[in-house]
């Protein structure tokens, strides 16, 4: 078992090295194919240097051609990358679920995920067009995976948690959260369903709330300042989307 974790974890920071030039070439308009480069000296970057995590701690965290400081966010996403992948594959071995389609498909959602939160972390954006792509990819996959009632109720919760977004970004003209939020709702209920869903937006705001007051207490930032709500519904997809029926039942059994 440590073998097959290893190998999950060597995936997920291959995945996520790759998942670091989609977040800074998506940005800049720029393809994701091609080799890369040092966004200081523009230097190829060879092999050696794009090994996940070890190519930054042997380096020690600079450029080997220029000696310039390389961002804290490229170990950053392959660690939580890797970390997420060995979680994942316990969780869907866990289920009995362990086949390789599934398996492959929460992968590629915990990827988007990792992509949506950085880039709007980094640049108050969402990536729309990948949200839209995993909101395709989990259409398809809900529909020949799960039985009927199951498939309907992906699509209610697309719909419900869409439109509940739309109505904050109207009531608040946009300052309460932005477009792309509705569209990440949409892919958010996709994936989920009605149950999960709905955990997933309590804790994404629950978090939200938590961090937003605790910036303002020290100071980071001031009441009216906008702070990005992606991660938080990030945080809240990928949690509901390993322990969300846990929770459900916990939850039903105390009240």
């Amino acid at each position: 078992m440590f073998f097959v974790l290893l190998l999950a974890f060597i995936l997920g920071g291959a995945i996520g090295s790759f998942l670091n030039v989609v977040i800074d070439r998506s940005t800049r308009g720029e393809s994701i194919l091609g080799r890369s480069y040092c966004d200081h000296c523009k230097a190829t970057l060879s092999t050696i240097d794009l090994i996940p995590i070890i190519s930054f701690v042997s380096f020690g965290a600079r450029c080997r051609y220029c000696k310039k400081p390389i961002s804290w966010q490229y170990p950053i996403v392959e660690g939580i990358t890797g970390a997420l992948f060995v979680l994942a594959f316990m969780v869907v071995s866990g289920n009995g679920q362990s086949s390789l389609i599934s398996l492959t498909y929460v992968f590629f959602i915990i990827s988007i995920a990792i992509v949506v939160a950085v880039v709007d972390f980094k640049f108050s954006l969402i990536p729309t067009s990948l949200v839209f792509l995993a909101s395709l990819v989990a259409l398809f996959f809900n529909y020949f995976a799960l039985p009927t009632p199951l498939f309907i109720d992906r699509i209610l919760a697309a719909f419900g948690v869409a439109i509940f977004f739309w109505l904050i970004v109207v009531i608040t003209r946009k300052r309460g959260m932005g477009e792309g939020d509705i569209v990440l709702g949409f892919m958010m209920g996709m994936i989920l369903g009605i149950k999960g869903g709905t955990l997933a937006v309590f804790l994404g705001f629950l978090v939200g709330a938590v961090v937003s007051l605790a910036l303002i207490f020290f100071g980071k930032k001031h009441f009216g300042q906008t702070v990005p709500f992606a991660p938080f519904l990030v945080l809240g997809l990928l949690v509901s989307m390993f322990w969300g029926q846990r929770i459900v039942d916990v939850y039903l059994m105390l009240y």
